[in-house]
């Protein structure tokens, strides 16, 4: 008979009781030395972790970014203790279940996961992302962003009739950039062959952006036939040639939504919105996201992490058969 049912057979024999029987319990289990058996992560997702944290490190997250994901995906790994290519959905399921965190908490320890997968599926350490049949949670009593839909989007690029107003809702969308960074982008802060745009946000601070090749042949059609001499990005057509303002760039914009006849009220912002909701649908990282946008939090680009009707309907039929 080993120790642990010499114990039990010890606390069976008790005669007592309900009341003392606790404490009669504690002096016999007082007698032994309890521990649990240790969780053990398995080196495979441990060395795992690891790799993706360095890469996160280089793309260049904060400190107390990179600190959460460590230690949600370590408490996620001894939870699970499989290998990688083990863990499947419902395992992941099963660990979101029985966290006690509050609703902002779980959207982040989801989209953590999320971004974990997904960079062992292009890393090819797993062959199927167990993530794709989990949605990400909804922040409570957050403001869900507008966006345009694809339909609506391309509306809006046939309703364009210049070559400015066609490379400037381009680049609206493609690059996330706010209206106040398009302002103040120069020739010289585009790199057409990279297709990288160098741009200054908010507090004083500067990050690339992507913009897609439609948009680089766009601007490259629009400055050829520019007339005068600007090294704004995007200038006035009347001498002195000068940058295009705020509210000209809005007017704009306005304007080409209710030339479009679309219902909703189209504004520069709402591009930047619909850029990061179509990213994040079509399986962009959404740490890739918030740094092309340029948010300092992941809990900021988090608000985007909705599924649209849309999407839940190409989701459906791709995976019912």
């Amino acid at each position: 008979m080993d120790a642990k049912d010499e114990m039990i057979n010890r606390i069976a024999a008790l005669g007592e009781s309900l009341i003392e029987l606790k404490d009669r319990i504690a002096e016999v289990v007082n007698d032994y030395s309890i521990t649990r058996p240790a969780q053990i992560v398995p080196a495979d997702l441990e060395s795992h972790i690891q790799r993706f944290i360095a890469a996160k490190r280089i793309d260049g997250l904060s400190l107390k970014t990179l600190d959460n994901y460590n230690r949600y995906l370590h408490q996620f790994a001894r939870y699970v203790c499989k290998n990688a290519d083990k863990i499947e959905t419902d395992d992941i399921r099963s660990y979101i279940g029985s966290l006690s965190v509050g609703d902002n908490s779980l959207l982040t320890i989801t989209n953590i996961l999320r971004s974990f997968f997904s960079w062992l599926t292009v890393e090819e350490v797993i062959l199927k992302n167990p993530m794709l049949r989990i949605r990400s949670a909804r922040k409570r009593h957050s403001t869900l962003r507008k966006f345009l839909t694809c339909e609506e989007l391309e509306r809006l690029r046939n309703a364009c009739q210049t070559p400015r107003e066609r490379a400037l809702v381009e680049f609206l969308y493609s690059s996330g950039c706010r209206v106040s960074e398009v302002v103040n982008l120069r020739l010289s802060d585009i790199d057409f062959a990279s297709r990288l745009a160098r741009v200054t946000g908010k507090g004083n601070k500067e990050r690339l952006v992507c913009f897609s090749i439609k948009t680089k042949l766009l601007l490259q059609v629009y400055l050829d036939q520019r007339a005068g001499r600007s090294n704004a990005l995007f200038a006035t057509s009347r001498t002195p040639f000068s940058p295009l303002g705020v509210r000209t760039i809005q007017k704009t914009i306005q304007s080409l939504g209710d030339r479009a006849g679309l219902s909703t009220r189209v504004h520069p912002h709402l591009l930047r919105h619909t850029f990061a909701t179509l990213s994040l649908n079509n399986g962009m990282d959404i740490t890739v996201i918030q740094r092309l946008l340029g948010h300092s939090q992941l809990s900021t680009t988090e608000i985007y992490a909705t599924a649209s009707l849309g999407y839940i309907q190409q989701s459906y039929d791709r995976t019912v058969i």
